[in-house]
């Protein structure tokens, strides 16, 4: 049953209706053992109740650690993986329960730019069939209308489309990356899950590629959903963050709120972690150092998920306040100026 549809947390005020509407989601897989007769023993709960809005012509950056569930939560929203449970709404139907057949019109609306250029490119075909294949099969051009469409979006993303019968692998990894929005934008989407864009390419391209990204949510009228792990990058191209840990939202906010003054101990940390370009700032401030390793999934800390890293819980807190840690799990309410999930979160200045 999909969880009720409710306001989510740090959701603007000034920006209308959501255009994507999570509420509850969760996305598990299975452990398989037993030897021949295969049995679930376990479950990895890679998404575990994750409440979220998207605004038109807004960009939402979805950030963490690697394994966090930053990803499956992108793939679970596009139901590229049926979610477990849990509602996803694009423009108020819900996408979870609708069959292959049912979600084939709305793939137009959302679609997703995947991380890696090398590996996202059919490698057999020629530019011009990757980017017209999505027009072809939703049957929106064919001819000339088609070769000129191809030609117009080659353009829009800054390739020269002369180039369209050229295969990737004669192309650099931020050209690549161009034609794989180019292939996304094919088919009009109101919608782009950005599945860390970026973090592939060299850091001289990366700029390009996100500066063309802002100028075509700009010009396009597009929403974001900008999944990354590289604080900066989310800096320059959001306007509200997401913090993920273990499958949960930790924090949730504008992104100048939350980079001034984030209030969970896992913002702070993560914020910590980022060079300043100041000698003499960075010098003066303090690093956030996280203890241990990144639980499993498969088996997340009772209470609160972060404690066992948490420098707050190992230091600062009572016998009874860390009792309440371990027990209780705490909900993504809000805190003093945003939604946090920490039952004794602090606003701290780190930058």
């Amino acid at each position: 049953m999909s969880a009720p549809v409710t306001d989510a947390p740090g959701a603007s005020r000034t920006a209308g209706e959501p255009i994507v509407r999570v509420r509850d989601l969760r996305k598990y897989f299975p452990i398989k053992g037993g030897g021949l007769i295969r049995r679930t023993v376990g479950m990895v709960k890679a998404v575990d109740g994750v409440s979220l809005d998207l605004y038109p012509g807004e960009t939402l950056g979805l950030v963490g650690e690697s394994g966090c569930g930053k990803s499956t939560t992108g793939r679970a929203i596009l139901h590229l993986q049926p979610a477990t449970s849990g509602s996803v709404q694009f423009l108020g139907q819900e996408l979870t329960s609708l069959s292959r057949r049912a979600m084939r019109p709305l793939r137009r609306q959302i679609q997703i730019v995947f991380q890696d250029p090398y590996a996202s490119l059919n490698p057999r075909l020629p530019v011009f069939d990757i980017v017209a294949e999505p027009l072809i099969i939703h049957r929106l051009a064919k001819g000339q209308a088609l070769r000129d469409r191809v030609a117009d979006l080659l353009r829009l993303v800054g390739l020269n489309p002369e180039h369209a019968n050229r295969y990737p692998y004669e192309f650099s990894g931020g050209q690549r990356q161009r034609i794989g929005v180019a292939r996304a934008l094919a088919l009009d989407p109101k919608v782009l899950v950005l599945d860390e864009p970026v973090s592939a390419l060299d850091v001289s391209i990366q700029a390009g590629v996100v500066n063309l990204l802002e100028d075509l949510r700009d010009r396009l009228g597009l929403s974001f959903l900008f999944i990354a792990h590289d604080l900066s990058v989310v800096r320059h191209t959001a306007d509200r963050v997401a913090v993920m840990y273990l499958g949960k939202i930790m924090e949730i906010a504008d992104k100048d709120e939350l980079f001034d003054r984030p209030a969970h101990p896992y913002t702070q940390a993560l914020l910590s972690a980022i060079p300043v370009p100041d000698p003499n700032r960075e010098r003066q401030r303090k690093r956030i150092l996280l203890e241990g390793d990144l639980p499993s999934p498969a088996n997340p800390p009772s209470g609160c998920r972060f404690r066992t890293r948490c420098p707050k819980y190992a230091s600062q807190l009572t016998d009874t306040q860390r009792e309440q840690c371990r027990e209780q799990e705490p909900a993504l309410v809000t805190r003093g100026e945003h939604p946090v999930a920490c039952h004794f979160a602090e606003t701290v200045q780190i930058i």
